[in-house]
This record gives C-alpha cells, structure tokens and sequence, in this order.
C-alpha cells in the first residue's frame, strides 16, 4: 500500500520557498474549517450582516476558499513539488465542462458558477486530513460547533423562532434567503443556526462524523448518533435520516480492517441514487399525510426530474448542457427553466452528460478497492461516502459547499487507501 501521504503531499522545502509552502499547507485546512463555521452559524451571520448592508461580503467564503487552493499550489509549486495530479485533473474537467456550457448557452456565467460549486470540492480533496485526522483545535471547533447546532435545533424546534427565518435579500437579480422558512405539512423543518433544515442536515452529520472518527469512549459516540439522529428528525430530511441510519449500522457492522458493510452499503445507495430519478418517473406512487409522508417525493418524480431530463434533452445527447447548466446557475442564464434538480444523479448528468457515469464509477471503483490501514478514520471515509449517495438521492448535493467540501475531503482519503498493487 502506498504511504498515507502520498495522496496528499505536504512536502515544503527547507529554504524560503518552504515557508511559502508550509503557508498553503496551514492555510486551506484552515479555509476548509472556516467555510464549514461559516456554514453551521449561517443565519445569524447572514442577518448580522443584513443588519448593516453588508450582504454581499459574505461570498468573502468563497474567494477564501480560492485564495487558499491557489495559495496550496503556488506553495508547492516554490517548493519544487509541482502540481499534483488530482489538481491538473480537476482543471481539465473543469475547462472541458466549461466550454461545453460556454458553446450550449452562449454565456460565461453558468461555467462561473458551476466552478464556485466545484472548487470545494477541490478544496476537501487537498485538505482531506483536515476532516479526518482533525488536530486537536480543529476537533474542539468541531465540537462546539456540533454542540451548538443541537442547542439551537432543540431551541428551533421547541422555544422560540430565530429572527432570520423568513427574511430574504436581493443581490443583483437574485433573491437570496438568509433563513428558509420551511414546513412539512405543519411542522416546521427546523433549521437551528444553519440556513435550512438541509444545510443543518449536511453539516450537523459532517461534524458528527469528525467526532466519531476521534472520540475514545464508547458512550460518548453513542450519544453523539444518536442526538444527531433526532436533529435529523426535527429537520424532517427523510435523506439524510436514512443516510446517516444507513451508515452508523454500516459502521457499526464493520471493523477497522473489514470494511465489507461499508462497501456493500455504498454499492446500494449509489444504485439507489442512480435509479430512484430514472425509475420512480414512470411509477404512480402512493400518497398520505404527515411529517414522513411521499409529498416531497412524489413532487421530484412528477414534475421535478421530468422536466430535468426534458431541460438537458433540449443540448446535444451525450455531453449535457455543461458545467452549471442545472440547478443554481440556471438562475443567471434561464430563470423560467430553473430546476434544482434534487438529485445527485440528474445533476452530474446536466453538467457532465455521459461522463457522469464515468465519474461515478472511477469513485465506487475507488472506494471498492479500499485497503485499510486499521484507522477508524478510513472506515468513517466510507461512512461518509454512504451518507451522501444516500442523500445524493434527493438532493443536488454539490451546490451545497459543506457537502462538496466532505464529498472532496472522503475522495482524497480514499485515494490514500488504494494498494499500489494487488491486494493479498
């Protein structure tokens, strides 16, 4: 098996180009734990910044997200370690991408944001040590803010309502909420300090993952589940309940070094994710009433996946509509077909087209192929993987920056646990 480091080379020099080396090296994990803060206490910051005009300096996230990879890679490239090959990779697709929306909608914008929803990714990939082997003020960050965003959930849910919920502001053309005010029949999709029950969702499990990957006692860890678990109730995201479910039973049916249940769990819910938007379409789904009920479900194989595929069937078959061509960037370019796609699937498919597949598989090849080295964290790598097919299958994913942050850092950790050559 190849060193742990070798996928994530932190090598500076010794001499002056070192310490620009070793500046990127503590600047992205950094950014990284940043941009996650950021987006655990996004509603107050939001509305902090409401209150004083000062909307649009929260995007200050994102250049520091691009400010630290470029700092990464001018690091190493003063060094003299060059740039590696997941980096090249992920600018070849994106430029490729890229051109095909620039040629399909005749327009910039949409290749531009669909890189801001990439470059996370990018991000959690160089800096996957961050998430899994935190150090120790990363895990205590970790900590509070897990602890935070359950206070506030159970505040949410059961004392109060937080100013931000409801209030939304206009940037440039866009309208944009600083605290969605959501409800499941009536009950309220509890959001806490994130701005959404889906946000909530996604960092809440992140942060709980980091724990889990680092706490000792056994108790500790349970509580740990198992609070995060009602959070998710209270948030009523039936995804990323049966995601997070799926892969602490995954996890706890696994060992350090017998990763089986993991693999198998993730080989399911990438079918699951796949298949739900390409089958569930041409099925009459029954409906009911109440917190759980298939409204949400029955409104994505009805109107929202069709229109999807009808959407990308409009470009030429095979490549997508392009890097940004569905969900988000749909905004700036055809706002009367905007669709959110809700689905991991459908969405690499609008800015990939058939190279989704390709992608796809490269990744389940990857995590099939897993060897690992006894760590808990190899095995909480996999966990993740779990979770967000399993969530992929009813949202877009990636258009949310902490989940392709985690989705980039689970990437990178399972390159570090690929056998350089056949297994034994």
């Amino acid at each position: 098996m190849r060193d742990a480091g070798a996928a994530l080379p932190w090598h500076p020099a010794g001499d002056a180009r070192g310490g620009v080396a070793a500046f990127g090296q503590r600047l992205l994990p950094g950014a990284l734990w940043v941009a996650i803060a950021l987006s655990a206490l996004e509603g107050p910051v939001r509305y902090a910044l409401h209150a004083v005009g000062l909307d649009a300096l929260f995007f200050l996230r994102d250049a520091l997200l691009l400010g630290a990879v470029l700092a990464w890679l001018l690091g190493r490239a003063a060094a003299g370690a060059g740039i590696p090959v997941a980096a090249g990779l992920f600018a070849a697709v994106m430029l490729a991408h890229g051109l095909v929306s620039l040629l399909n909608t005749g327009s910039l914008v949409p290749a531009v944001y669909g890189l801001k929803m990439f470059l996370p990714l990018l991000c959690g990939l160089l800096a996957a040590q961050a998430l899994f082997e935190p150090g120790r003020g990363q895990l205590r960050l970790a900590a509070l803010l897990w602890c935070a965003s359950v206070a506030a959930a159970a505040a949410d849910k059961f004392l109060l309502d937080f100013p931000w919920v409801g209030l939304s502001v206009a940037l440039g053309d866009v309208d944009v909420y600083l605290g969605r005010d959501w409800q499941s029949g009536s009950i309220e999709r509890v959001a806490g300090l994130a701005r959404s029950s889906i946000n909530l969702a996604i960092v809440l499990t992140l942060l709980a993952f980091v724990l889990l990957g680092q706490l000792r006692h056994a108790l500790l860890r349970a509580a740990v589940a198992g609070l995060t678990l009602l959070v998710l109730v209270w948030t009523t995201q039936k995804g990323a309940i049966l995601g997070c479910a799926l892969a602490l039973l995954a996890l706890g049916l696994s060992a350090p070094r017998r990763l089986l249940p993991l693999k198998a769990a993730a080989l399911v819910a990438a079918v699951l994710m796949v298949g739900t938007p390409l089958v569930l379409v041409h099925l009459s789904l029954p409906r009911d009433a109440g917190v759980f009920s298939f409204e949400s479900l029955i409104e994505r194989a009805e109107w929202m996946w069709p229109r999807a595929w009808q959407w990308i069937d409009r470009f030429p078959p095979g490549v997508g509509v392009g890097l940004g061509g569905i969900g988000g960037g749909q905004r700036f370019f055809a706002p009367r077909d905007f669709n959110a796609a809700d689905n991991l699937f459908v969405y690499l498919w609008g800015n990939f087209g058939v190279a989704a597949l390709a992608y796809l598989g490269a990744l389940l090849a990857w995590a099939l192929n897993a060897r690992s080295r006894g760590s808990r964290a190899d095995a909480l790598a996999l966990a993740s993987l779990v979770f967000l097919l399993m969530y992929g299958v009813v949202i877009s994913l990636v258009e949310d920056q902490v989940a392709a942050l985690w989705l980039g850092a689970m990437l990178g950790w399972l390159l570090r646990l690929q056998p350089e050559g056949p297994a034994r």
